[in-house]
């Protein structure tokens, strides 16, 4: 009987698109946080400095470096389960050594650190145009391609009023139940709710965990409502109200909510956005588990074998750490499909 090979793990970074790196299961540690929207990834790598290398020419980062990163995992789930992941593209941010014994740390992040983009506030007018339009702007600011893949939403007129760029096209996409972060050199914005429809990626069920994982789920019945009334002054400061009630509920419980809209249909996307929202912290979950590059941000999560908890859940956030063990931490919430 041929001996099974033993369960690997191990981050391969490329520098600059030129000088690769792995860094096995002896390295000090390594964090990498995957965020669904409104905030950037980041990653750091500890990493032994006792050669004193890190302190040397080749290997000293610059401050216009930045990293690729994969996780590489070897007889991971049964034997010659063998994948390679690519979790990410980041702009070296910080870089620090201290000793006895050497080590040396580095941390990235995965918005562009060279341009404006998260740092200048701007007060500007934008008329006559749209969130695509405004968002193909922001991204070419930033030297950064853009990927659009949501239902577009025409904007007679609206004030950038002191926020930065990644601020404003946050909040723009929240707005429109979009999600927007920066990936891999791009300004990537998806419909969420589109998204939550998805088939799932993976199912977790009890046998999923054992002594060394946790799970965690919440329900609060206070962020349920039936429907949403939306007061809103339009471009002629004519005050009107929006009402929508999902499909199958009474209205007994409706969220009151009051801003501005250009239109009918603009109110409507902005009111449903908002239920959604806050229709999406009624149930969350939380699973620290044995790592698995799978377990990516964005992706859908089937609960299986929790009884009232069971069903579909969007995972908003995943921080994959290593040290001795590699694991991975998810934040999730219930997906909210029925809002139409």
């Amino acid at each position: 009987m041929a001996a099974l090979n033993s369960r690997k793990s191990s981050v391969v970074l490329v520098y600059n698109d030129k000088k690769t790196m792995t860094i096995t299961d002896d390295m000090a540690s390594f964090s990498a946080v995957d965020n669904a929207s409104g905030e950037a990834d980041t990653i750091t790598i500890d990493v032994q400095n006792r050669g004193m290398k890190w302190f040397k020419n080749k290997w000293f980062p610059k401050s216009t470096d930045f990293v690729k990163a994969s996780i590489k995992v070897e007889h991971w789930k049964k034997q010659n389960d063998n994948r390679t992941v690519f979790i990410g593209r980041y702009c070296i941010d910080e870089f620090s050594t201290e000793g006895y014994p050497g080590t040396a740390s580095i941390s990235g992040i995965s918005i562009p650190i060279h341009s404006s983009f998260n740092v200048t506030e701007r007060n500007k007018t934008y008329k006559k145009t749209s969130v695509q339009a405004i968002l193909e702007e922001i991204a070419r600011c930033a030297d950064i391609k853009l990927a659009f893949s949501a239902k577009n939403q025409k904007l007679d007129e609206i004030s950038q009023d002191g926020k930065t760029d990644m601020a404003f096209a946050f909040s723009i996409c929240s707005d429109y139940d979009m999600c927007m972060k920066v990936y891999n050199n791009k300004l990537v914005v998806y419909d969420q709710t589109d998204y939550e429809k998805k088939k799932a990626a993976f199912t977790l069920t009890p046998s999923d965990f054992s002594d060394d994982n946790t799970y965690n789920f919440k329900r609060s019945v206070s962020c349920v409502y039936d429907g949403v009334k939306f007061q809103y002054q339009d471009k002629d400061g004519k005050n009107i109200i929006y009402k929508y009630i999902i499909p199958g509920k009474k209205g007994k419980r409706l969220l009151n909510i009051s801003g501005s809209a250009d239109s009918h249909d603009d109110a409507a996307r902005k009111a449903k956005a908002q239920l959604t929202r806050n229709l999406r912290d009624a149930v969350t979950a939380s699973f620290n588990l044995m790592g698995d590059p799978v377990y990516q941000a964005g992706n859908v999560v089937k609960v299986s074998g929790f009884g009232g908890f069971d069903g579909r859940y969007f995972i908003d956030q995943v921080t994959h750490s290593k040290s001795e063990k590699y694991t991975s931490f998810l934040q999730c919430h219930k997906c909210v499909t029925n809002i139409n």
